[in-house]
């Protein structure tokens, strides 16, 4: 009996399997804006948004909470929330670029979709800062200098439900050079059929040796 469940604890912990994705990277399209300019003012001096030119120094900032910004038009009416109304927007599908106009900001939107209950690993790197939003969520914001390591931020996210979703992405530069690095990959949990078909299967196997042994005693 013991062996028995043994098998069966083995055949389910097989069946279960993590499944993990690439579904943004350095080539994927999406929502482009670089016409956003310096958005040092839209922050209070001091603040996330660093003046131009290093004029406020090269510091290590990492944002407890969202920052809660209020984008000017270039943005469009409401871009968190999915419309890009007025905006500087390139269409979808446009192609992401790994540098930008120094002294600027820039804003990516990617549109993906979970075919069921997920994980996200989002691996990212910056220079200088970035910002990111999950449909309108902030998830993670900091800015330090340096390059663009891929691996400079890691975002473990669990328990993100099925359906259409979009990552929102503000990247920051105040002087001397730009760069940007992305991954992101989903991980779902699943029971494939053939699985639990088999543990149906060792069930009924189990019970026909028992009936056996029953009748022999």
């Amino acid at each position: 009996m013991k062996l028995k469940l043994a098998i069966a604890a083995a055949l389910l912990a097989s069946s279960i399997q993590a499944h993990a994705v690439l579904i943004i990277d350095n080539t994927t399209t999406g929502l482009y804006n670089a016409g956003l300019g310096d958005l040092a003012s839209m922050d209070s001096a001091g603040g996330f948004l660093l003046g131009a030119n290093v004029s406020e120094g090269d510091p290590t900032i990492v944002l407890a909470s969202d920052p809660g910004f209020t984008f000017t038009s270039a943005f469009g009416t409401d871009w968190l929330g999915g419309d890009y109304t007025g905006g500087t927007w390139g269409g979808p599908g446009s192609a992401i670029p790994s540098n930008w106009t120094v002294n600027t900001e820039s804003a990516i939107v990617y549109d993906f979709f979970l075919g069921g209950l997920s994980n996200l690993t989002i691996d990212v790197g910056v220079d200088n800062g970035v910002v990111l939003w999950l449909d309108g969520t902030f998830l993670f914001g900091a800015t330090r200098s340096g390059g663009a390591n891929l691996n400079e931020y890691d975002i473990n996210l669990s328990g993100i439900s099925a359906g259409d979703h979009s990552l929102q992405i503000l990247r920051t530069d105040h002087g001397g050079s730009t760069g940007f690095a992305i991954e992101v990959n989903s991980e779902a949990l699943e029971v494939s059929e053939p699985a639990t078909l088999g543990l149906i299967g060792l069930g009924l196997v189990g019970m026909a040796v028992t009936r056996r042994r029953k009748q022999v005693a």
